[in-house]
């Protein structure tokens, strides 16, 4: 049986940085296969590394600046964004989703993972997404439903 985990990552005080949050909790709603986890994982750390590990396929979704206009939807495999490492970290708390993946990677794990991202508008101090974000929550869920779907298949 393939396990999926959906990941949603951001942070709820800074506006359009909780994108990722927002999808899970819209996702929470809805009736999805057994197989599936949903994990509202905040302001990711090292503690997420576990949700990773037990997933066949991770699906993370969080703020992305891509350079497109405020709500634009990204969507793509994590080895296809190019991303590296950034030496620095002084705290496992600062560890981000691409130094999370190379670590895990180090470790003998290779989940698949598609990343998600929004373009946020705005990212300051701010309970609530901008209008902009919010209106595309249902419509990245529904994506990431039917990647479920068709990973199930």
């Amino acid at each position: 049986m393939k396990r999926i985990t959906v990941l949603g990552i951001g942070n709820l005080l800074m506006q359009d940085d909780g994108v990722g949050v927002h999808v899970i909790r819209h996702l929470q709603e809805r009736e999805l296969p057994p197989e599936v986890k949903l994990i509202d994982g905040g302001t990711y750390s090292y503690d997420l590394l576990e949700f990773i590990i037990e997933a066949d396929t991770c699906i993370v979704v969080d703020a992305m600046h891509g350079g497109g206009e405020p709500g634009t939807i990204y969507r793509a495999p994590f080895d296809e964004l190019g991303l590296k490492p950034v030496a620095g970290a002084v705290s496992l708390h600062e560890i981000s989703l691409v130094e999370a993946v190379y670590l895990l990677r180090l470790e003998g794990y290779d989940p698949d993972i598609i990343v998600y991202g929004v373009e946020p508008h705005t990212v300051s101090l701010g309970l609530e997404l901008t209008d902009t974000v919010s209106r595309q929550v249902p419509r990245v869920a529904e994506m990431i439903e039917k990647d479920i779907m068709s990973l199930l298949m």
